[in-house]
């Protein structure tokens, strides 16, 4: 019993051996070094001299703001187009769009085309467009006539009064028309009777030549046997004299068997033009 008691406690003093027990591998890495803690830089609060890490912007001790840079600032809100302003947009964009073809249009093309010229209106005042006149001359003288059928009424606007040749039958005859002042006669009327039978029954002109004052060349034609208003044309410029001379006439014939007259007869003379100064 004693010695069982003395082998229990010599067991008891020596470790136990365990042959399951890997050996330890010398050759492993050792097991890492902890680093020590960065530093890091501390900076004083202006205020209350606290210090502080330096990436603080405010201490933590005071919270006064220890640091001048500017404080992070929110951007803009998104702006939302709304359809005003994108119309307006598209008028913009179209109106720059336009002022830069323009521009390059005068670019381009400028230099080829001269400049046009600058046009002037001139105003310009037309003249009245005379009108012609009848012109009345002061006196007639004729060559012969009748007693009562003298030639002023040629010139009285009547029709009743005649002026009648008193010789050959009117060949040769003239009238004689003078005006006070110088007159432009452009038209001269040669008027025969109207009423039929006296306009059978008397000589009427046939030739005529018309001489003028103020023309070296006398006028001259046949006038037709009508009862009609014959018109002569006159180039006067500044008459104050102007002689008609009968070169032949038309016959005379009966009418419902009364005898024809032996004299020439004419109703009304007239003359149409303008007046001149002086």
């Amino acid at each position: 019993m004693d010695d069982d008691k003395r082998i229990d406690s010599f067991d008891d003093l020596f470790e136990p051996f365990d042959l399951d027990d890997a050996p330890e591998d010398d050759s492993a890495p050792p097991p890492p070094i902890a680093s020590e803690p960065e530093q890091v830089a501390q900076v004083p609060c202006p205020s209350c001299g606290t210090a502080n890490p330096e990436y603080n912007r405010h201490c933590e001790a005071c919270g006064a703001r220890l640091g001048s840079a500017p404080l992070p600032v929110a951007p803009p809100p998104m702006v939302r187009n709304t359809p005003g302003s994108r119309a307006l947009g598209v008028l913009a964009a179209l109106v720059l769009v336009v002022a830069l073809g323009a521009l390059f249009f005068n670019f381009f093309n400028g230099g080829d085309e001269e400049a046009a010229p600058q046009e002037t209106t001139t105003t310009t005042t037309e003249a009245p467009q005379l009108v012609l006149t009848r012109l009345i001359p002061t006196s007639v003288e004729a060559s012969s006539s009748l007693t009562g059928f003298e030639p002023e009424g040629l010139i009285d606007n009547d029709p009743t009064t005649i002026w009648n040749d008193a010789s050959n039958r009117g060949n040769g005859a003239t009238l004689t028309f003078r005006f006070q002042q110088p007159v432009q006669i452009v038209e001269m009327e040669i008027h025969n009777l109207t009423d039929e039978e006296r306009f059978t029954r008397n000589y009427r002109v046939q030739g005529y030549t018309i001489t003028l004052d103020d023309l070296a060349t006398p006028v001259s034609s046949i006038l037709e046997d009508t009862r009609e208003v014959q018109t002569i044309e006159i180039p006067s410029v500044r008459t104050t004299e102007l002689t008609f001379e009968v070169k032949s006439v038309h016959p005379a014939s009966t009418w419902n068997g009364a005898i024809p007259y032996d004299e020439l007869a004419v109703q009304e003379i007239r003359f149409y033009g303008y007046a001149t100064n002086g």
